[in-house]
């Protein structure tokens, strides 16, 4: 059964889509079946994927936007899709989610379970689900919190770029007393690091001795590597096997799977308090 994991940020443009993306290079190659979910309306996975004019040609009822179809659509199994990896499928995004981005999540229902549901009709099939989420919290990213069993929140070392962590613990809490209460903190991740800047050094020293633990140990490299695999469909991993770059996201994943297998199984073990 899957471990199903979200990267959440208010904040745009910290790295959770290009972290998702090339996570996916290391997971494969340890032999792991990983399902990618694209719940960002922009739909930049399943672009960086699948390029753009596979993006543009797909219907609405062939993407994730099926399952919060009233209508419905086909079933989750036959919405994924081969990813370029061995091992590896995609639950791709679609524009038509900015549809039921609704701002107060929480009183829509029945339809915040949606993803949740979907998710379990494939977790068998898979080791590993991935979900990258919209740089806010309305009903996509709340269903993709309730889905999970466990959150990363990537952010940049510096204030605009990590602005919001407490509203984000405050986030986690509240979708553990309203509708997922074995939700964990994976870890902060710090993401386009700089070690040359010395306001990325102090921050992250900042951020550790706040957090300790909850900080991943691994940070990810500000590098062009990343966003030159992306345009020829690759991960990094693919595309420069050795340069620092790979190196680092090989390290995230290794720490991603210790990090999702302590804290998350430690979570399955202890006793459920009813919502």
């Amino acid at each position: 059964m899957a471990r199903i994991v979200s990267f959440v940020n208010r904040k745009g443009g910290v790295g959770k889509t290009s972290t998702v993306h090339h996570l996916a290079g290391p997971m494969s190659r340890k032999g792991l079946r990983v399902l990618l979910v694209d719940a960002d309306p922009q739909s930049s996975l399943t672009q960086g994927l699948l390029g753009p004019e596979a993006l543009r040609s797909l219907d609405p009822r062939e993407t994730i936007a099926a399952l919060f179809d009233e209508a419905g659509g086909l079933p989750p199994a036959e919405l994924v899709r081969p990813a370029g990896l061995p091992g590896v499928d995609l639950l791709p995004g679609s524009e038509r989610m900015f549809d039921y981005n609704l701002p107060k999540p929480w009183e829509v229902g029945p339809l915040q379970f949606v993803l949740r549901d979907a998710l379990v009709e494939v977790t068998d099939a898979y080791d590993l689900i991935l979900i990258d989420c919209p740089p806010h919290i309305q009903l996509v990213a709340w269903t993709a919190l309730v889905a999970a069993q466990g959150v990363v929140v990537p952010l940049q070392a510096e204030d605009y770029g990590a602005q919001g962590l407490v509203s984000i613990l405050d986030t986690i809490e509240q979708v553990r007393s309203l509708a997922n209460p074995a939700l964990v903190l994976v870890g902060f991740l710090v993401t386009m690091y700089n070690k040359a800047l010395s306001v990325h050094v102090t921050y992250e020293s900042n951020l550790r001795s706040l957090y300790g633990e909850d900080a991943f140990s691994v940070t990810v490299p500000l590098a062009k590597d990343f966003k030159e695999a992306v345009t020829l469909r690759k991960t990094v991993l693919a595309y420069k096997p050795r340069s620092v770059a790979a190196r680092s996201i090989d390290a995230l994943a290794d720490e991603l799977l210790a990090r999702v297998d302590a804290r998350i199984g430690l979570a399955e073990t202890q006793p459920r308090r009813v919502a």
